[in-house]
């Protein structure tokens, strides 16, 4: 097998090294002494310590962060130290989970590398490039944290142990200005497109999607939550995004081949992805995303499940939604319907592969007494699941190695479309970038009478990127900017009808309970710090609102 860059690295055991992994050395004290004696001598020290480092890209587990928003349930909301407990508002500052994402272990090894690189001597323009690749990753990492937490402490040069310092929390605004500050410099000095070797590693496209990304935030924070709507701001995403028209990237034609392992060296949409590598570097997405009882191996966990709501908002071909369409059958649900809803998702009667090779349909209803069936070992709560990241044929379900997805093409057109559609309404380049979107999931292309209209525009958008990246951790972030958490996530989580003789598309009749939630606009919009910190370091307070 050909592995790529970060396979070779991060596979430590094949590297003759003075210390046992990569990411344990970048873990390790920054000032110690052996450290810097005995490594930062070469370009491939340079080299293996940056592979360290991207150990803080987002990975497989945002598929599990779905679960905060609307689209999905975690089965045990206890799990994981209570990461199912933030979309039901049942989190505080203590709950173990809200520390997951309080990440200045990563900010300290990005600001270590880059402090040990500064002092290294070999070819400029690979240094160059190498401080770019860290930089995007600083850059990511508190980005991310502000959208969690507002304003945070900001450490630019010397690797701190935020734990051991009397740090304040700096300005949300003045985080994001120095994470832009990285951002343009990655651009600066990184290739469009990486081969070979380098295959997979970050690119110029992928420092445009997260300036797009940063500038879609601030632009949202200003109109949706502030009330003072800058259109210099959603010109900004646009004008990022759209240098990544110009970079050869493209929509493949399958929606369903993108998130699977066979597709791992897809590069035609996939901008930049997290790096998995069969049996040395896996997660355990395939059992997470199954039921027991499907699949060629029947074991699945059905620790996420998508909620009713969500696959009950995919439209059908004639561009209705199921209350409105013509072309809806609720004893057919799944047809006449969105192309992604078959391939994101296993549905109640739709035909799976089971252990014995063969295919039957899939039946979550405790009637039918399956291994699948729902609220039992195995079988989830809403009696939906994924087929998206999942690999049915595939034997070792707890070792996937499916890439993780950090910036799609689609991304790059919704972006687009979204931006101009708040800064320069009704321009045609809407409907061009969307319209690639939905030929793609089978949807009537856009009227020019949709195109005319801002407010409808913006629904569609908005139902367009929930759709397109379902599981992705995507969403969670798109309702807190838009503000809309407060009513999405005051909803309950429901399954399937709970009565066998009801038609399983009839959204009028009972369904299962699968969990209660609630949110509270005064103070869910931010995570709270951690209070474990906040023990350590009462610079850290005052408190986000409301916690």
């Amino acid at each position: 097998m050909k592995f790529n860059f970060i396979s070779k690295i991060l596979i430590c055991a094949s590297i003759t090294m003075l210390f046992s992994s990569c990411e344990k050395f970048l873990d390790r004290d920054p000032l110690s002494e052996a450290a810097e004696k005995n490594f930062w001598k070469t370009e491939n020290d340079a080299l293996v310590g940056l592979n360290a480092v991207y150990t803080a890209l987002p990975g497989e587990r945002d598929f599990w962060r779905d679960c905060q928003s609307d689209n999905s349930v975690m089965t045990n909301a206890w799990g994981e130290g209570g990461l199912g407990y933030i979309s039901m508002g049942n989190h505080n500052a203590a709950t173990a989970y809200v520390q997951e994402e309080w990440r200045y272990d990563d900010i300290r090894k990005c600001v270590y590398y880059l402090q040990q690189l500064s002092k290294m001597s070999f070819t400029q323009d690979l240094k160059n490039r190498l401080e770019a690749e860290a930089r995007f990753i600083l850059a990511l990492r508190y980005f991310r944290m502000v959208q969690h937490y507002g304003s945070i402490p900001l450490i630019k040069d010397k690797p701190i142990n935020l734990d051991e310092s009397a740090l304040p929390r700096t300005d949300k605004n003045l985080v994001l200005d120095y994470a832009l500050e990285n951002v343009v410099y990655a651009i600066d000095h990184l290739p469009e497109h990486h081969t070979g070797a380098n295959l997979g590693r970050i690119n110029k496209g992928a420092a445009y999607m997260l300036k797009a990304n940063i500038y879609l935030h601030k632009a949202s924070i200003k109109q949706y939550h502030e009330g003072a709507a800058d259109p210099q701001l959603w010109k900004q995403a646009y004008e990022a995004a759209s240098e990544v028209l110009k970079m050869g990237y493209g929509l493949v034609d399958d929606y369903a081949e993108v998130f699977k392992q066979a597709n791992n060296l897809n590069t035609t949409e996939v901008i930049l992805a997290r790096q998995y590598v069969e049996d040395k570097i896996t997660h355990m997405l395939p059992v997470l995303a199954s039921p027991a009882g499907t699949g060629i191996t029947g074991n699945g966990w059905a620790s996420f499940c998508p909620t009713r709501e969500l696959v009950d908002s995919y439209l059908c071909t004639d561009g209705k939604d199921i209350r409105s369409s013509n072309l809806y059958d609720p004893a057919k649900p799944w047809e006449n319907r969105d192309k992604r809803l078959k391939k994101t998702f296993m549905l109640p009667g739709e035909h799976v592969l089971r252990p014995n090779g063969k295919y039957a349909a899939y039946q979550p209803h405790p009637a039918y007494n399956m291994g699948e069936k729902i609220n039992s070992e195995g079988g989830g709560i809403t009696g939906y699941m994924y087929l998206k990241f999942n690999e049915p044929e595939y034997v070792k379900t707890d070792a996937g190695f499916a890439n993780w997805p950090i910036y799609r093409y689609a991304e790059t057109l919704l972006i687009i479309a979204e931006s101009l559609n708040e800064f320069k309404p009704g321009d045609l380049q809407i409907k061009t970038m969307i319209d690639q979107i939905r030929k793609r999931a089978g949807l009537p292309l856009l009227s020019n009478s949709d195109l005319s209209d801002q407010a409808v525009m913006r629904k569609l958008i908005r139902e367009e990127r929930r759709h397109e990246f379902v599981a992705e951790h995507k969403r969670y972030f798109d309702i807190l900017r838009w503000k809309i958490a407060e009513d999405v996530l005051n909803k309950n989580a429901e399954g399937i009808n709970s009565n066998q003789n009801d038609l399983i598309g009839d959204w009028t009749k009972p369904r299962f309970l699968a969990q209660n939630r609630k949110f509270e606009k005064i103070k869910h919009y931010l995570w709270p710090v951690p209070q474990s910190s906040i023990d350590k370091n009462k610079n850290l307070l005052p408190q986000n609102p409301g916690w």
